[in-house]
């Protein structure tokens, strides 16, 4: 009961990310799934991997709702969309194969670290914001959105968590950047989920709970509340100031890759000793 009570919890406060910060919950459900999923017994092995496709699964669901929420308020660049989807889709095919070869302590240190160094990119990095700046040519973004997609599903995320400092970056105002990031979500999360699917359906050493890397339990308890709260995120990103946006990103990268990496390097630190 206890397990379900803080699934339904991740879930809404991973919905809220998603529609407020446009990250599809991954940095939240992730971390969250590699604390749980070894108190359920869950093999060691596959901790990490089980949390990347469950977070996957999940930010296809939240993904429908922010989607919804930003394309009402007609936020949402639907051309520069149709120019990005190839790239997505392949870039998360390719991550999932990725994801299926690599170790599960690999997996996590490098999301630790990639969090920390996401935190220092938008919260303490300098860009002046008079500056003008333009989105590259389309072919060259299409090189980016197969980048971000593999990176992001490797490490379970649905491409916020760098779509957002890209195309803010590049000029974009930071509600659309939101906006578009969270629209990428979508076809990042799906593919990279069939791609999971399709590495992992039969192994024998998964738990009879999970279908592949994907933990069903866990993914319905949180997915009915993410879809419910991430409207209200939604509404809350076209509120804040852009600043107010940026620190809110950066604080809470900060302590999910703490967080994270607290463990692997904790074990490394004793082999070593």
């Amino acid at each position: 009961m206890i397990e379900i009570l803080l699934c339904i919890a991740a879930g809404a406060f991973a919905g809220f990310s998603s529609g407020l910060l446009g990250i599809g919950g991954g940095l939240i459900v992730v971390p969250f799934l590699v604390f749980l999923l070894p108190r359920l017994n869950f093999p060691t092995p596959y901790v990490m991997h089980i949390a990347v496709g469950t977070s996957l699964a999940l930010i296809v669901l939240t993904s429908i709702s922010s989607i919804y929420a930003h394309h009402r308020k007609g936020a949402i660049d639907w051309l520069l969309f149709r120019k990005l989807l190839i790239g997505l889709i392949v870039g998360a095919l390719l991550g999932a194969y990725i994801a299926g070869i690599l170790r599960s302590t690999y997996l996590q240190v490098i999301f630790g670290f990639f969090v920390f160094f996401m935190a220092y990119n938008l919260g303490l990095k300098k860009t002046p914001l008079e500056k003008v700046r333009h989105l590259p040519s389309s072919w060259i973004m299409q090189i980016h959105s197969i980048l971000i997609a593999a990176f992001c599903t490797l490490l379970g995320m649905g491409g916020g968590s760098l779509f957002v400092p890209y195309f803010n970056q590049h000029g974009m105002n930071m509600r659309k950047a939101v906006a578009i990031s969270a629209a990428c979500c979508l076809p990042l999360a799906l593919a990279g989920v069939i791609g999971l699917l399709i590495v992992s359906v039969g192994n024998p050493a998964l738990p009879q709970s999970t279908f592949g890397y994907v933990y069903w339990p866990a993914l319905i308890s949180m997915g009915i509340p993410s879809i419910l709260v991430a409207p209200w995120g939604a509404s809350v990103a076209h509120q804040l100031s852009v600043p107010k946006l940026k620190q809110i990103f950066a604080v809470f990268l900060l302590f999910v890759g703490a967080d994270m990496l607290w463990q692997p390097l904790a074990h490394l630190f004793h082999i070593i000793k």
